[in-house]
């Protein structure tokens, strides 16, 4: 694996040069989203494009060409690890592998398949929360919604111990797989119903839970469903935070925000912590998307969507126990053309 890896940073598969061919959305980061390219046609003597060709768009690239380009080592690997199969002459993969900040995280395809529980893609969402989060030492650090387990790995840089949860067995299995491939020994993935399963307090809380409205399915039976509202998980992990939260500690919340009109995000963020949004100091990261387009759920919402927002909710306890909500995205371009992120969420610079 780590030889693997290595190959992978040797012959340049990072965010930057995935940036240069695929170009950035300057709120979600790269482009790695077929349908939402403007154009793209891969080079065959570029081993950048036939890896974006293989692991990304999830067509076929030939073996030769990838043993030659960055070596045979690699594509046995690959074959060992069942990241490929082999078709003739030609490599196919099942699954994604992603350029993350410095790490390499595997998931299931973007594509909508109801024959598994899907592990999800890594949609802009995950570069947005992976670069928001100020990377400073830290005791223990949670992960709510692992999924592949990136924002888990993320954490164990600057981690002494991290937990990773999830309600999904598939999630636990690719979150364990992806620590093996990034050589992470600091982390426990483990089943649970967010907090449920997990004992004390953490100094970094990070969160994407599923979010979406969705009438089909219940919170938590897919990677995108937030139950009826999309509010289910979201308010749970708001509600849990004076409880779970050290003192001196931070939460990252990625999530969808379907306030009903109008309502904002902090009118909620209020009740469900009992009246007490005082005692917090919030870094606002969201933007308005009034034309949410849910691609994924059975019986998505159809409805009045003015209020909705979208985004990062950053949180500590106020240190003067005079708290406040500041909204700083406002029309912010977060990626840089290199695909880094230009936002950290400081709360002691805002």
């Amino acid at each position: 694996m780590s030889r693997f890896i290595q190959e992978l940073r040797n012959c340049g598969y990072n965010l930057a040069s995935c940036a240069e061919r695929l170009e950035v959305f300057p709120r979600l980061g790269v482009n790695f989203w077929q349908k939402m390219r403007i154009s793209w046609t891969p080079r065959k003597e570029d081993p950048i494009d036939n890896l974006i060709t293989l692991f990304i768009d999830g067509q076929k690239v030939s073996a030769d060409i990838i043993a030659k380009q960055i070596s045979p080592f690699f594509v046995d690997a690959a074959l060992e690890m069942r990241l490929v199969e082999r078709k003739g002459d030609l490599l196919q993969s099942s699954f994604c592998l992603f350029p993350c900040y410095g790490k390499y995280l595997v998931t299931d395809h973007a594509e909508k398949n109801t024959a598994i529980n899907q592990v999800m893609w890594l949609w802009g969402e995950s570069y947005l929360l992976g670069g928001f989060v100020k990377r400073i030492s830290r005791r223990r650090a949670i992960d709510l919604g692992t999924g592949s387990g990136v924002h888990a790995i993320l954490a164990s840089d600057h981690c002494a111990r991290v937990v990773g949860a999830d309600v999904s067995p598939r999630a636990i299995a690719f979150s364990n797989f992806n620590a093996a491939l990034n050589e992470k020994s600091n982390i426990d993935f483990v089943m649970s119903d967010l907090f449920d399963s997990i004992e004390g307090t953490c100094d970094l809380l990070v969160s994407n839970v599923p979010y979406a409205p969705d009438t089909a399915a219940k919170a938590s039976d897919n990677f995108w469903s937030g139950g009826i509202d999309g509010t289910e998980l979201l308010r749970r992990v708001v509600e849990a935070l004076p409880t779970r939260l050290d003192p001196d500690g931070t939460a990252h919340i990625n999530s969808l925000f379907p306030n009903p009109p109008g309502t904002k995000i902090k009118d909620h963020f209020d009740a469900w912590l009992g009246g007490n949004l005082t005692e917090w100091d919030v870094l606002d990261h969201t933007w308005p998307v009034p034309q949410y387009q849910d691609l994924l759920s059975d019986q998505p919402f159809h409805g009045d969507m003015s209020a909705w927002r979208f985004g990062v909710v950053s949180m500590r306890r106020s240190r003067n126990g005079q708290g406040w909500w500041k909204e700083v995205a406002g029309s912010s371009l977060f990626f840089r053309k290199d695909g880094s992120c230009s936002v950290i969420a400081d709360h002691d610079a805002a």
